[in-house]
């Protein structure tokens, strides 16, 4: 599993700042004011994956970027292409019924933002009847005390029985940055943004005897206990602020203090969601850009950093051009080591002092994986005529001893080539590529191969095949855009959820190499059938619904689970640059 998260996860040191526009937050409180700089509104392109805490991919779970939504596939996986973000900060949030909405918060790179991220099933601790004080506790020690007041969401007063699900994340969880949610970017009292130290997190959800969210009523309050971990004891101090998170900025917000009592935090709060008990401190904010001996970014490396008296790592992995970026704690000599893909150190250092506020690139950092490790795998494709593919991409996988797969993409050059960069934990490793040719419509299928050593040149490859699912789409009189290679396709009307639409069908590209398109179709009863409302177009410069467009959405065929669906679109949309005719055809295998 430790393997499997490095491909994935991307950085959660987090965050860069600058003197630009400020955040008003809301949260069912107060509002506070933010100077975290979050930057321009820019594109950006995120891949990532979804797991349960026993590691099994999350499938059918909705991923939300500001307005682009996608749906993660049968393995857990996800992409967005060009996603309207922050230049300093991009919010991925997923729900799905029958877990804890999760988050991740990450300052976006200009390369393919790589994001992991851990649901926590939503489980019952314990039931408890309103009108009374009770105490909900989990064995190692953590407790939640109620005084018997709860509300709806509406405000009403509650009254029967309330279902609580408590879930306790402690700093030595080798997983803490995939389970927690947003990052440890915060706001004080005094509007400052601040990176934190966490000494134990807690979430807490209440629920009513018909399903309904609750909150703790107005005017009243619970108290936590929050066990502190053996290693950060002698640390800890005698009181600590209370942050609690917004799911809706990704934020976490200072709202009380609480005290130490023997080896436990113990405090009061009026609402529940997250809450965390952190040591804060002044940001600065640090980019790296890890190479090997030969001058090649590594991407998907883990990098850490840890003050003197911390007592875990907090990490990010660097995206495909070799670069990670995080807000880290100014003033401070802090220690940075940089882990290979089968967790040893390959590079330790010492770095800083940062200046808060400042946005520091260190010098490169040239690490030498073991030869068990760094693989580079390079070829060329070419046409079924022996010329150069111009416009195609590959797709390569490696299973890394585990059981799941690490999808990379890659354009190929003007002359069909093309080098990727990747990592195994054993020697000898089994790798799977197929190369797409976006113009013939041709595939090499996938081929499964052994890597004799840590070089692989595959040579000339025939891409000559016919591809297996398709997406091409006009606009006007553009060339046509042919979009091949890894898909998803999801209908959402067996899940009942108040975040999906019901009767949902949703068909995506999921590679992160060449164009991109997108179509939700609402009200999709899961027959063939033509629509000329409900429904929401993606592609790549562009985007389609019925406030702009004119269109009829066509299933001409809608397959069962593992089947295919084709489908046609037709019409004329209005954008910034005039009016416009538009086409598209599709045949995708159904995932969901």
């Amino acid at each position: 599993m430790r393997k499997f998260y490095l491909l994935f996860l991307l950085s959660m040191l987090l965050f860069s700042c600058k003197d630009e526009s400020l955040l008003e937050i809301e949260d069912n409180t107060s509002n506070s004011t933010s100077n975290y700089n979050f930057g321009a509104t820019t594109q950006r392109n995120f891949q990532g994956v979804v797991l349960d805490t026993n590691g099994i991919p999350v499938s059918g779970a909705t991923v939300t970027i500001g307005t682009s939504t996608v749906t993660t596939n049968l393995k857990g996986f996800f992409t967005f292409k060009n996603a309207s973000v922050k230049e300093n900060f991009a919010h991925v949030k997923v729900t799905k019924p029958g877990f804890v909405n999760a988050s991740r918060v990450l300052v976006p790179t200009n390369g393919i933002n790589r994001v992991n991220i851990m649901m926590i099933p939503a489980t019952t601790t314990s039931t408890i009847a309103t009108g009374s004080t009770s105490t909900v506790s989990l064995p190692n020690g953590t407790k939640v005390k109620f005084d018997g007041s709860f509300k709806d969401a509406n405000g009403n007063p509650y009254s029967g029985s309330v279902s609580v699900g408590v879930f306790h994340l402690t700093p030595s969880n080798p997983y803490l940055n995939e389970l927690m949610p947003g990052s440890f970017l915060a706001t004080n009292l005094g509007g400052n943004a601040r990176i934190m130290e966490t000494f134990g997190m807690l979430h807490v959800q209440l629920t009513g005897s018909s399903g309904q969210n609750l909150q703790i009523a107005n005017g009243h309050t619970a108290e936590i206990t929050v066990p502190i971990d053996a290693a950060q004891t002698s640390s800890s101090p005698a009181t600590i602020p209370l942050w609690s998170y917004n799911e809706e900025t990704g934020m976490w917000k200072e709202e009380g203090a609480a005290t130490k009592i023997g080896n436990t935090y113990v405090g009061t709060v009026s609402h529940f969601s997250w809450w965390n008990c952190d040591a804060q401190f002044p940001q600065a904010t640090m980019k790296v850009t890890v190479k090997n001996s030969a001058g090649q970014v590594l991407p998907n490396i883990k990098v850490t950093l840890k003050r003197s008296s911390q007592s875990y790592e907090t990490y990010g992995i660097t995206d495909n051009t070799g670069t990670v970026s995080g807000i880290v704690p100014a003033g401070e000599i802090l220690a940075l080591n940089v882990y290979d893909a089968c967790n040893n150190v390959m590079y330790t250092s010492n770095v800083g002092p940062f200046t808060a506020g400042i946005i520091t690139t260190i010098q490169d950092i040239t690490v030498n994986p073991s030869t068990s490790v760094n693989y580079t795998i390079q070829g060329s494709l070419k046409t079924c005529a022996n010329t150069d593919v111009t416009d195609g991409y590959v797709i390569l996988r490696s299973a890394l001893n585990t059981n799941y797969f690490q999808y990379l993409s890659l354009p190929v050059n003007s002359t069909g080539g093309f080098i990727f960069n990747t990592y195994a934990c054993t020697a000898n490793p089994q790798f799977t590529y197929e190369g797409f040719d976006a113009i013939n419509l041709q595939s090499t299928n996938e081929v499964t191969f052994t890597a004799p050593s840590t070089t692989v040149n595959l040579g000339n490859i025939m891409v000559c095949n016919s591809v297996n699912e398709l997406i091409s789409y006009k606009i006007d009189n553009q060339p046509t855009v042919n979009i091949v290679g890894l898909f998803n396709a999801q209908w959402t009307g067996l899940i009942p959820s108040p975040i999906i639409s019901p009767k949902q069908l949703r068909i995506s590209s999921l590679n992160a190499a060449g164009p991109f398109f997108s179509m939700t179709q609402n009200n999709m009863l899961g027959v063939a059938a033509s629509f000329t409302s409900n429904y929401g177009l993606e592609f790549s410069g562009g985007a389609i619904t019925a406030n702009n467009g004119n269109l009829v959405v066509n299933v001409t065929s809608f397959g069962a689970v593992g089947d295919y669906i084709d489908f046609t679109v037709n019409g004329t949309f209005t954008d910034s640059s005039g009016n416009h005719t538009f086409t598209a055809t599709g045949h995708v295998k159904r995932d969901l």
